[in-house]
């Protein structure tokens, strides 16, 4: 596994910030169907999908509605990046910028994803690679059949928490 750490100013468009861009477009290059359910103003996927429709996002749906459509539709890909909000505070700050309750459901979820990582987990192909962003390095793990391939820690200042983003491989 390799870890490295580096720093850069934080920034709500997280692939905006230049070691994280770097690193998305390191496997992207790579990619020929990817995966961003949470995508904001970012284009960079094959299929793209935002809460906000206001977003250039190709779909605005709830994250799970997205990835079950996939699923449905039976695509496969090759690489999911994955960078919802990192805390039940910006949850709630989402659903209620774009006008959508906030439940005690939705604050359980939220905190790990596990049914929208689940569905990712079925997207996936072999030797797909899986791009998780947030304060913690859980991805979709060695139960699911995946294996962290890559660790970047990025520090913002003694004020902010770093960003971890973990690559993952499916075995």
């Amino acid at each position: 596994m390799k870890i490295q750490r580096s720093w850069a100013m934080p920034n709500a468009a997280t692939f905006s910030i230049k070691p994280i861009g770097n690193l998305v477009k390191k496997y992207l290059q790579y990619s020929k169907v990817s995966i961003d359910p949470f995508a904001r103003n970012n284009s960079w996927a094959t299929f793209t999908n935002d809460l906000n429709p206001k977003t250039i996002a190709k779909s605005h749906k709830f994250a799970l509605e997205f990835l079950e459509d996939l699923k449905t539709k039976q695509i496969k890909a090759d690489l999911i990046i994955f960078d919802p909000p990192y805390s039940l505070r910006q949850v709630k700050e989402v659903y209620q910028g774009v006008g959508k309750d906030f439940t005690y459901a939705d604050s359980i979820n939220a905190g790990h994803w596990s049914k929208e990582k689940n569905i990712c987990a079925d997207l996936l192909q072999q030797n797909g690679y899986f791009l998780h962003f947030g304060w913690h390095s859980n991805g979709l793990g060695k139960k699911r059949g995946f294996e962290i391939v890559e660790v970047l820690l990025v520090a913002h200042g003694r004020c902010h928490n770093d960003t971890i983003c973990t690559v993952e491989k499916r075995l």
